[in-house]
């Protein structure tokens, strides 16, 4: 490929390593490296000369302005487009990108095909960009230059521009002919003193240039030659007119004899504008002042659904629904007092359709332009939807890890009061009661979790049918609801994220819970897939071997689900239970849940006949490197004194991690803030006592966090042995901990057993010999 056709990518990240392994996969991905930056201010300073098509931006950077406000002046200065690829990804950060319109948002680490995709659209959107501003610029430019006069209107003949010639044969500077009608300033007879119409050549027959006698602005008359064009936009529908026109003899001095009458809206001199909308796909009305039909064009009949002599001279409101009347009358009244144009919404319940309503003063009346909208109402109101989805995910995430780090010092402590009543006989039963209402409340906390984000699951090897049976061992039970649960002892262990699959099942089993609020069954069943029942339609090419999956389903008796609900059933907010407060989102985060497995999850129902809902999740063999480290084992620590380094801000949090770790003889050093992680570890590498163990939390606020911290210590130690722990478990590097250099990870909350066990098994895995 030439070097002028591969896309130019400008680099901007503040890590020389991080920069220099994404400028190599660049090049061999077959981009064009432009430059390396390290701050904003190196890019502002550089750009012009290095030219790039995309700016792949990093938030943070080592100069004074982040990513963000540099990409807030590249706005401005030079037209590139920006694609940020950082590991920021909180709420704020994500708010304040948005506000830049970039062109793309990647979280690190990055996938190469999903990488690639976004240079190629945000180049090729950048370069057409530039190339209709430059088309645009240069018939702008033309039209100026143009010897001949040129007029630009819109629809409703209301003129836009009129370039210098037309000024000096009009009379008319094109500041004051700008928002006027095209009858006042292009006032055209024939040479029998006849008005005529401003017709475009594509809807005329004789498309050779007229003769016509101009009247300018100081009445006096000059024979012309014209050329009309109607402009369409991209759906076909006439957006304009342009004219262009050349005088052939010299501005005749004496006054016109007749003054041009004016345009009219019905009778004998009938307005050009009549009959040039009369095929425009649109509807198009003129209005008397009483409101009265005085034209209307085809599509208006077909869209009041009256012919044109049954629709003039009755009013518009006895045409329109009452409900118009009453939402609308006062903006266009206004319209029609003052003499200006307004748009406005309406929805004519009829035709179940939203249009777009805009008036323009005419005669003595208005012009009335009907768009039909409602598939771009649909789409906004779906967007809407997504947005508000997105921005309440985003306040549940920052609240979830908030409440995160909350249930990891009650569960933690509780659990250690646990330990001290093990052998005691009169041991307090408020005890159990309370941690098991902390784990509920970490369920629910996990579905705010799912809701933000859809929750990139942290996989561990489980047993689904124990899944499944301690589910229910806990659930409580639905008065006159029965519930059946088959469950088969031989499953084969799935790669799963516990805490999403009990969240799937909760969801599933409520579902099943209301649409049998007045008695019924519920069965469960947890078996192996077999084709028949995931294809019963299908021929497959692979024999029954090759095939290993396992199904989770639930199957009610209740009311089921009407045929014209069925196909919305997974979309955000959709319910048909408003009064029950439902929210509509439990199908919606169970989808989200089987999508993020590689799983699938069916529903069959008939009104009446009951609900059957269906997850099938594959069997992975590629277990999570922190599942390797068999968790659930116990550990003797090789060294009592082992060395653990500690970033926690959570002062609570942090007194329980050390408390706990310290019970095994470990040394703890904590730290509140990534900077003096990085400090103390070095220290220690140079003091000759290394740490043996870092444990990280990710998200430390107004500090660096773990992932940062981390990218620093093993530009110290490549070597280094580090936990991500975060309340925020659906963030990227909990899910791909080794993607990021971590040997494991900790989701919260969690027991202080658990981090026990995760540090001794990782202590050991340190020492185990290598294969």
């Amino acid at each position: 490929m030439a070097d002028l056709d591969r896309i130019r990518v400008l680099i901007v990240e503040n890590e020389g390593l991080v920069g220099c392994d994404l400028a190599a996969t660049l090049e061999r991905l077959g981009y064009m490296v432009a430059g390396l930056c390290r701050t904003g201010e190196e890019v502002l300073n550089t750009v012009e000369d290095l030219r790039p098509d995309v700016v792949l931006m990093d938030v943070q950077l080592g100069g004074k302005i982040d990513g963000i406000e540099t990409a807030r002046v590249l706005n401005k200065r030079f037209p590139v487009a920006v694609i940020y690829l950082t590991a920021c990804a909180d709420a704020e950060t994500v708010a304040r990108a948005r506000e830049t319109h970039p062109s793309g948002y990647l979280l690190k680490p990055y996938n190469e095909t999903e990488l690639s995709a976004s240079l190629e659209m945000a180049a090729a959107r950048n370069r057409e960009e530039q190339r209709r501003k430059r088309y645009e610029e240069s018939f702008f430019h033309a039209f100026q230059s143009l010897a001949d006069g040129v007029i630009g209107a819109d629809v409703a003949g209301r003129i836009l521009f009129v370039n210098p010639a037309a000024e000096r044969v009009l009379g008319w500077k094109a500041t004051e002919a700008s928002g006027r009608m095209l009858a006042e300033v292009y006032a055209i007879h024939n040479v029998e003193g006849e008005m005529m119409l401003v017709l475009p050549a594509d809807d005329k027959e004789d498309t050779t240039p007229r003769q016509l006698l101009l009247t300018t602005k100081a009445g006096e008359r000059v024979l012309i030659e014209d050329r009309v064009t109607s402009v369409h936009d991209e759906h076909g529908s006439v957006v304009g007119l342009v004219i262009l026109f050349r005088p052939l003899s010299p501005v005749e001095k004496q006054p016109a004899a007749t003054p041009p009458p004016p345009p009219q809206a019905n009778g004998s001199n009938t307005a050009p504008l009549v009959d040039i909308v009369e095929s425009i796909s649109d509807p198009l009305v003129a209005l008397d002042g009483q409101w009265r039909f005085t034209y209307a064009n085809a599509s208006a009949t077909k869209l009041f659904r009256r012919d044109k002599r049954a629709l003039l001279g009755q009013s518009l409101w006895d045409v329109l629904p009452p409900s118009v009347r009453l939402s609308h009358y006062e903006a266009l009244a206004r319209a029609l007092l003052h003499r200006e144009p307004v748009t406005r919404e309406i929805y004519l319940e009829e035709a179940a359709a939203w249009h777009e309503a805009r008036t323009y003063p005419f005669a003595n009346g208005l012009l009335l332009l009907i768009k039909d909208i409602t598939t771009r109402k649909l789409e906004a109101e779906r967007n809407n939807r997504l947005d508000r989805l997105e921005s309440l995910g985003l306040l549940a995430r920052g609240f979830a890890h908030d409440f995160n780090n909350l249930l990891t010092v009650l569960l933690g402590n509780l659990a250690l009061a646990e330990m001290r009543y093990a052998n005691a006989a009169d041991k307090p039963p408020e005890l159990t009661t309370a941690k098991q209402a902390t784990l509920q409340a970490q369920n629910l906390v996990q579905q705010l979790l799912t809701f933000a984000r859809g929750g990139a699951p942290i996989k561990r090897q489980i047993s689904l049918s124990e899944l499944v049976k301690t589910f229910f061992e806990h659930h409580a039970r639905v008065p006159h609801v029965h519930y059946f649960v088959e469950v088969q002892e031989d499953l084969p262990e799935v790669a799963v994220d516990p805490n999403q699959i009990r969240r799937l099942l909760g969801n599933l089993i409520r579902n099943a819970e209301q649409a049998t609020v007045r008695g019924g069954d519920i069965h469960v069943r947890c078996e192996v897939a077999t084709e028949e029942e995931m294809f019963p339609h299908e021929t497959l090419s692979e024999s029954p071997g090759e095939f290993a999956g396992v199904t989770l389903e639930v199957r009610d008796g209740g009311e089921g689900i009407v045929p014209e609900h069925l196909s919305r059933i997974f979309e955000p907010y959709f319910s048909t239970r408003k009064a029950e407060n439902a929210t509509g989102l439990g199908l919606t985060v169970c989808e989200s849940i089987a999508k993020s497995h590689g799983g699938t999850i069916s529903v069959n129902s008939h009104k009446g006949q009951g609900t059957r809902v269906r997850f099938f999740i594959p069997v992975d063999g590629d277990a999570e490197e922190a599942d390797a480290l068999a968790l659930g084992a116990t550990f003797t620590s090789p060294s009592m004194n082992s060395r653990i380094l500690v970033l926690e801000d959570d002062h609570l949090v942090r007194a329980l991690i050390v408390r706990g770790l310290q019970t095994q003889s470990y040394e703890v050093v904590e730290t509140v803030d990534g900077n003096d992680t990085v400090r103390l570890y070095q220290q220690a590498m140079q003091d000759g006592r290394p740490f043996d163990l870092v444990v990280l939390d990710l998200s430390i606020p107004n500090g660096m966090g773990g992932l940062r911290t981390m990218e620093k210590l093993r530009a110290l130690d490549p070597n280094v042995l580090a936990i991500v722990s975060s309340g925020y478990s659906d963030d990227p590097v909990m899910a791909q901990p080794a993607a990021y250099g971590f040997t494991a990870v900790l989701p919260k909350p969690y027991e202080p057993v658990e981090l026990i066990r995760l540090v001794k098994s990782v202590l050991v895995s340190r020492m185990r010999p290598e294969v």
